[in-house]
């Protein structure tokens, strides 16, 4: 059945209803609204601060609000959230994978100028400051092709980029762009008919720009949790010029008559209004203040959650109550007091100069009063002066050492002031960075831990709101980002390619269906968001060396199981690669897994060989060990007869050359002998009568030559005999051998 169309009137009607709705939950806020508003002015010691109500305020002589909202601001949000985007339950799901690898480098394009950073932190000092921080996602894209003139293009881009941050041009320009479906038919979620103008155009530079919204500048609707609000309202203002482009005028004609139409066209140069995001219809309503309705969008997002902003950041929060609470207003008493004392040191010390009295006849006196260091000055009647006690008679000075008594006691007031508020705000000097040299480290630590908790509260408060966004914007991502921006923006191959192997097909094609499905993407791929805070590099690194550890005494302990064939090989590797994935490794470590994972199951499903008998194993072992004993004996015989043979050569060379060396020594006896024989006998005849006893004599000298020459052949023939049978003797064993 068509709906039927709301007339001007009725439209102009239900603006004013909202309109209403707006105001009411405005005095519903208005007392925590004039205490942020008292607690901006107090914070930049302003009078009255622009764009605020005229709501009485104080300036402060000591800031404390300024000192701790720029203390805790730092200290919950000082490093670039980063996503996590991983399979849910890490299993083996390589199209999971796929698209948790697709959504991680998608999102981290989106923060990479550190913007996001930028508005967390605006929505911090909110949220410290006022009592709430808010942060925004929209969503821009440029439009290209089809048959639009280049005026047209410009003037939509024009209408796309012509909001700075007031709300209204951006969502329609969303909603426009996701009228057009692209080839993979990943359109856009609106009801309306597609613009026959825009046929064939397609979106290009798709971009989730961020917003911090201020308090003064949201609205919400009555409920008890913030999943159950039935609307929420943005302030936006822009120039009353771009009205015609930024709204549609044939909609704004139908609920004016010609007086009214008239008086718009001479009014202010602002045009303010709200934009109403309304739960229950999912379309978005842009109304001015006096009620006319300028624009509706349908769903321009298509989240979940509908609304474009995470749960808002609220550092007191109360059960079924939304309602924020000032944080200032907690302890505005207590700063009162300290800047009362801060004012009354200031008089003091004011007050504390060196002056006095002196008679008025010592006229002498303001001579000296207008010297300068070093001078001197002559004193008139000197006898006088000395008779009346000198010129400490006759001066009396101001009492400035019951200054100095109360002022240290207002210094001593002032401390205990600021420790009071310390405590109640949670702020510690360890907090502050302040620190005692001569208490251990661990001292330290502790007092660090504990002065710390409440501050970890307001930082998983933070943590949460950048997971809220990273959901939010794999959300969109998924389901706005044409595939070709995807592939380019990320790297990934996503678009399908004929030339792809079919494995690679069929992951392409499931990861387009997987984003496709929102809630099949939720189950299967969780979206998490790294601490907000500077990561602790010793508690990383003690990370990694427990996984290094308890990986070397994993893989000690499955070896045996292993190499027994109790454990199979892909199992060990795949019990590994799971609890490998509860350790935050990187993509590179978790890529290295998984193909130990693959490689593991593809090597155990190749057929195997049979295992053969141990019986048989043991016998061919012995029957190897038999031979190789027999070879060693037989080496270590034929060793010894080498040995033997080397021996008896060595032997017959010894004897050979003692033979030899014999030999000669008898040679050289007789030729000395009958050398000897030869001259006895020529002087036995020259004096054979004066000789005849030395003639005697030298026969027995012969006789007994010869004699030893005997015995000398004697023993050198049984030596050889000896010889010759010593080398019969080892030459008898080898034969037998």
């Amino acid at each position: 059945m068509k709906t039927k169309k709301p007339t001007g009137p009725e439209l102009r009607k239900e603006g004013a209803k909202w309109i209403e709705r707006i105001n009411a939950a405005g005095k519903f806020e208005k007392e925590w609204l004039d205490d942020a508003a008292k607690a901006v002015r107090a914070y930049t010691n302003e009078a009255k601060v622009e764009g605020e109500a005229d709501v009485l305020g104080v300036t402060y002589d000591y800031n404390i609000l300024y000192a701790n909202v720029e203390t805790i601001v730092p200290a919950v949000i000082n490093s670039q959230p980063i996503p996590d985007i991983r399979r849910r339950f890490g299993d083996a799901d390589p199209v999971a994978r796929r698209v948790a690898d697709i959504v991680e480098r998608a999102i981290r394009v989106q923060t990479d100028d550190n913007r996001l950073q930028i508005e967390m932190e605006g929505a911090a000092q909110d949220a410290f400051l006022a009592g709430r921080g808010i942060i925004r996602l929209r969503f821009k894209s440029d439009i290209v092709g089809g048959e639009t003139t280049d005026e047209e293009i410009s003037n939509l881009d024009d209408n796309r980029d012509a909001d700075d941050g007031d709300g209204e041009p951006d969502v329609q320009d969303a909603s426009e762009a996701d009228e057009a479906d692209d080839e993979y038919g990943r359109g856009g979620r609106s009801s309306e008919k597609q613009d026959p103008e825009l046929s064939g155009e397609r979106l290009e530079n798709e971009r989730i720009p961020f917003e911090a919204v201020s308090w003064r500048d949201y609205r919400h609707g009555p409920a008890k949790r913030w999943d159950e609000r039935p609307w929420d309202a943005f302030r936006f203002t822009i120039p009353r010029e771009e009205e015609s482009e930024s709204f549609d005028d044939d909609l704004i004609s139908s609920q004016l008559n010609d007086s009214e139409k008239t008086a718009r066209t001479g009014a202010a140069d602002e045009l303010c209004g709200w934009e109403v995001w309304c739960k229950k219809t999912r379309k978005v309503k842009f109304i001015d203040d006096d009620g006319v309705m300028l624009k509706i969008v349908d769903d321009p997002l298509g989240l979940t959650n509908f609304f474009p902003i995470c749960t808002p950041m609220q550092p007191i929060e109360l059960t079924a109550r939304l309602k924020p609470v000032n944080p200032f207003a907690i302890y505005r008493k207590l700063a009162d007091e300290l800047d009362d004392i801060t004012k009354r040191i200031n008089k003091l010390v004011d007050a504390m100069r060196v002056k006095g009295w002196y008679a008025g006849s010592a006229k002498d006196l303001e001579n000296v009063i207008t010297l300068v260091d070093n001078e001197f000055a002559p004193i008139a009647d000197a006898e006088i002066w000395a008779s009346h006690g000198g010129i400490e008679g006759a001066i009396a000075f101001w009492p400035i050492e019951r200054f100095i008594m109360v002022l240290k006691e207002l210094y001593v007031a002032r401390e205990q002031t600021k420790q009071a508020i310390y405590e109640i705000t949670g702020i510690s000097d360890i907090v502050r960075g302040a620190s005692n040299a001569a208490e251990t480290a661990t001292a330290q630590n502790i007092k660090s831990q504990w002065g710390s908790l409440r501050i970890q509260k307001m930082q998983r408060m933070m943590e949460r709101a950048a997971r809220d966004l990273f959901v939010m914007m794999a959300e969109i991502i998924t389901s706005k980002f044409s595939l070709e921006t995807l592939e380019q923006m990320t790297g990934v191959p996503i678009v399908p390619n004929p030339t792809d192997p079919p494995e690679e097909q069929q992951i392409k094609q499931g990861a387009i269906q997987l984003m496709q499905q929102r809630i099949s993407a939720y189950y299967r791929i969780d979206v998490e968001s790294d601490s907000t805070i500077r990561a602790d590099l010793t508690r990383q690194k003690q990370e990694v060396s427990e996984f290094l550890q308890g990986a070397a005494a994993y893989f000690q302990a499955v070896a045996p199981l292993v190499q027994e064939g109790a454990l199979p090989a892909d199992a060990a590797v795949d019990i590994f690669a799971s609890t490998a994935r509860m350790f935050n490794l990187g993509k590179s470590v978790e890529d290295t897994l998984e193909k130990m994972v693959v490689d593991a199951k593809a090597k155990a499903s190749q057929p195997q060989q049979e295992k053969p008998d141990p019986e048989m194993i043991k016998a061919q072992l012995e029957q190897q060990k038999m031979q190789g004993q027999a070879q060693i004996e037989g080496a270590k015989a034929q060793t010894a007869q080498a040995q033997a043979s080397a021996q008896i050569e060595a032997l017959r060379a010894k004897l050979e050359a003692e033979l030899s060396a014999i030999a000669a020594k008898t040679r050289q006896s007789e030729i000395d002998a009958q050398t000897k024989q030869v001259e006895m006998n020529v002087k036995m005849q020259a004096d054979a009568q004066t000789h005849a006893m030395e003639m005697q004599k030298g026969q027995l000298e012969l006789v007994k030559i010869t004699a030893e020459i005997e015995k000398i052949r004697a023993g050198t023939h049984a030596t050889i005999e000896g010889a010759k049978a010593k080398a019969d003797a080892a030459k008898q064993p080898k034969e037998t051998a």
